[in-house]
């Protein structure tokens, strides 16, 4: 039965899917900055910010790979609803928690949680476009309803806290996780992997070697990868070096302060909703390259420029270029590889790409003390065009031939 289409040529699943993506970015980044209050209210040291950071990332940097093959073996929306109604619920238990250990340690075991709902979410994104579509479109909306969530995010966590508590605030966010999980069944989409297919299961440790061993094997995705992962690794100075230089070399307000972090995530959703739907799958790789370029030299300029105005627009560019990179690695690796370890392939780039943050993030303050803010950023800037340029010569070739085993990238239809 057809459903009502939007410009972009999208069904209303898919757009309650993107939703239901935004509906969580929305609860992650309140529950992010209901955290920092808290943690700043009860005197909690820098060092547990940088853990809350590190709890963030790193079981799926540790994790990823090894849980991945879940991925191509259970349904996925089984595996949606399943994490998503246990993160509720450790949701609800991190709001009524005000030791700042328990904290932590719920925060730990969510995050371990959440390792695999992100890669089954971007799994069920081809199960609810409409035939043909290419698929960055489809990850387009979806980027598009994270974007907002991570804009509207902080603003109203700050209200809230301010009116109502962080207690409120974390318990929305848990509320949120529940409906998501309830809008995944009332989709009614699944997709069973070709994994369950076979007539026997392959040992655990070859299925997780499986998405390592995809993205390897294909040329361009490795190049690509390996590059946006460079890349991520200077980017991530950002979050260290950010807060710095517009508090301590400009000497701007925090409202300042604030509004250059909305404008970074506006940027993403601007482009997530106006540049990438129409960019066709053949010109990702060249995309990937001109956003890494962009993010770069948007970093550069912002730490040479000195100025409040180029802070605004240089990093609403470099919002922008971020939502590019990911939208275009998504459909390199949709495009390219095959059905059956596609699963694994985003868990393991995921898991790269949070290494990659992880470590750049960690750089970050030594470098700030040594360098400043601005000093910082201008590494962040030249690192970035620089791992980007190392893969140009085959992320600006005009053609790349696809690999012939990769036949069987249409989604499995239902039972």
């Amino acid at each position: 039965m057809e459903t009502l289409k939007f410009r972009t040529g999208s069904g209303a699943k898919l757009n309650l899917l993107a939703f239901s993506q935004g509906l969580s970015s929305l609860g992650g980044a309140m529950t992010t900055v209901a955290l920092m209050l808290a943690f700043q209210a009860a005197g909690a040291s820098t060092w547990t910010v940088t853990l809350l950071l590190v709890l963030g990332l790193l079981p799926s940097v540790l994790l990823g790979p090894l849980v991945a093959p879940w991925l191509d073996r259970i349904e996925t929306t089984r595996i949606l609803t399943t994490t998503l109604t246990l993160r509720g619920c450790i949701g609800i238990a991190i709001a009524f928690t005000t030791d700042v250990t328990a904290l932590l340690v719920l925060l730990g075991i969510a995050s371990v949680v959440s390792v695999i709902d992100g890669p089954a979410m971007t799994l069920l994104v081809p199960q609810v476009q409409k035939p043909g579509l290419e698929p960055v479109t489809a990850y387009a909306r979806m980027e598009t309803f994270r974007s907002m969530g991570i804009v509207l995010g902080p603003l109203l966590a700050g209200l809230l806290v301010d009116q109502l508590g962080s207690r409120v605030v974390l318990l929305i966010d848990a509320g949120s996780f529940l409906l998501v999980a309830a809008v995944i069944v009332m989709l009614g989409v699944r997709r069973y992997p070709p994994e369950n297919q076979r007539p026997t299961q392959p040992s655990w440790f070859t299925q997780v070697a499986a998405g390592p061993q995809s993205v390897g094997r294909d040329p361009l995705v490795r190049t690509a990868t390996l590059s946006l992962a460079g890349a991520i690794i200077f980017t991530a100075l950002l979050t260290v070096a950010q807060i710095y230089f517009i508090r301590t070399d400009l000497q701007a307000s925090a409202t300042v302060y604030g509004g250059i972090v909305a404008v970074h995530a506006l940027g993403r959703f601007l482009a997530a909703t106006f540049i990438a739907p129409n960019i066709p799958v053949v010109r990702q790789p060249k995309m990937l390259f001109y956003s890494g370029m962009l993010m770069g030299a948007a970093l550069l300029t912002v730490a040479l420029g000195h100025s409040i105005i180029l802070a605004f627009v240089g990093f609403l560019l470099t919002g922008a270029a971020n939502s590019l990179q990911a939208l275009a690695i998504r459909s390199i690796v949709h495009d390219r590889l095959d059905q059956s370890a596609l699963g694994r392939a985003f868990s393991s780039i995921g898991a790269l790409n949070n290494g990659a943050t992880l470590l750049g993030a960690t750089a970050g303050a030594p470098l700030v003390a040594l360098l400043g803010g601005a000093g910082t950023l201008a590494i962040a800037g030249i690192g970035t065009m620089a791992a980007t340029l190392a893969a140009a010569p085959r992320l600006t070739r005009k053609s790349d031939p696809k690999p012939t085993n990769t036949d069987d990238r249409s989604p499995q239809p239902a039972n």
